[in-house]
């Protein structure tokens, strides 16, 4: 394994996310090339029909431009990036798996690829909650209708964005629900060489960063989103997302880690105990030979366990899960904070 797809992911029906990606994979041009392309492509699809009805000077460009470029390319980019980032963790991770090299193909592919018919689903939702948004508000759609051709292209690409959010959505689920069920296969936990579980909180936190970072770039570029009250919606999904990514699929794995501390706290205060008991004895008796030697292995108990009271039962550096959520989700949540008083007292 490489980090890479293998052949039979894209044998087993792959989905119209899955086959772009494939598409893309078999270029010869740089991946990073072939996503700057098309949001170049997406940007002037979506300024040209102002400036063929003159409402805004050619080689222009809206902020709202450069957004439906955006969520053009980063659905696809990031799906991509992290399909083959899934597959890096699983290759790192597989050392502490109970599992034969065939079920490790098969996690191979589920990692990479999602399932036609729910993909196809999920774009079909985000695609239609774009035309319900049109008729519950239509003044958000109004920088696009400049023209007709504006409002019939700028809508075609923003029911593409839509449907890429909606598999985006699904994609992001479904992944970090496999990385859960990924956790519950190790079987070989060493609470001193947890390196092999960092491999998957790696693909939780970028998942989590990109999407925060997603919503703070459209927040930038389209601020008149933020006074719609379906942006309370929006923002509630993104931050579950946000959260669910960083904090959901390392659950299991941190009970486990904490049981396993537990019981070899539990073996540890045992031996320190009949180490203990043993010494009193011995000085009872005044048998400083053996007084020293057990003292020595008190003292070395006593530090082991110390340093087992240290060991993080997160599969990552103590602290970060606190210190990146605040900094991700903090202004998230003052602005929902400042909407609520706004609904109720009116500020």
């Amino acid at each position: 394994m490489t980090g890479t797809r293998s052949s039979t992911a894209y044998a087993s029906n792959p989905s119209w996310i899955d086959r772009w990606i494939a598409w893309v994979d078999r270029r010869r041009t740089p991946t990073w090339l072939v996503y700057a392309i098309l949001f170049g492509f997406v940007g002037l699809l979506a300024a040209s029909p102002q400036w063929i009805d003159g409402s805004l000077s050619f080689g222009r460009f809206l902020p709202l431009d450069f957004l439906l470029a955006f969520w053009t390319v980063f659905p696809l980019a990031l799906m991509h990036y992290l399909d083959h980032y899934a597959l890096r963790a699983l290759d790192v991770f597989r050392p502490i798996m109970d599992a034969d090299d065939r079920e490790v193909e098969s996690w191979e592919v589920s990692l990479a690829t999602m399932p036609s018919g729910p993909a196809a689903l999920a774009g079909l939702g985000g695609a239609a909650f774009l035309w319900a948004v049109r008729l519950a508000n239509p003044e958000l759609i109004r920088p696009i209708q400049t023209s007709a051709l504006h409002f019939a292209v700028g809508m075609l690409v923003l029911t593409l964005n839509f449907a890429l959010l909606g598999a985006l959505i699904f994609h992001t689920v479904r992944q970090l629900h496999l990385v859960t069920r990924i956790y519950s296969r190790a079987t070989r936990l060493d609470l001193f060489r947890l390196s092999p579980l960092y491999a998957f909180s790696g693909l939780t936190a970028r998942t989590g960063i990109a999407w925060a970072a997603a919503l703070y770039l459209s927040a930038a570029l389209f601020p008149d989103f933020l006074q719609s009250r379906l942006a309370l919606v929006f923002l509630g999904v993104q931050i579950l997302l946000v959260a669910g990514a960083f904090a959901w699929p390392l659950l299991g794995i941190h009970s486990r880690l904490v049981a396993e501390k537990n019981r070899a706290l539990d073996e540890l205060g045992l031996r320190l105990t009949r180490a203990v008991a043993e010494l009193q004895s011995r000085t009872d008796t005044i048998d400083l030979e053996a007084m020293d030697a057990l003292n020595k292995m008190v003292t070395a108990l006593a530090a082991a366990r110390d340093l087992l009271l240290n060991v993080p039962t997160w599969p990552w550096n103590p602290g970060t899960p606190l210190a990146v959520l605040t900094t991700l989700l903090l202004p998230v949540g003052l602005y929902l904070v400042q909407r609520v008083l706004e609904q109720l007292i009116g500020l």
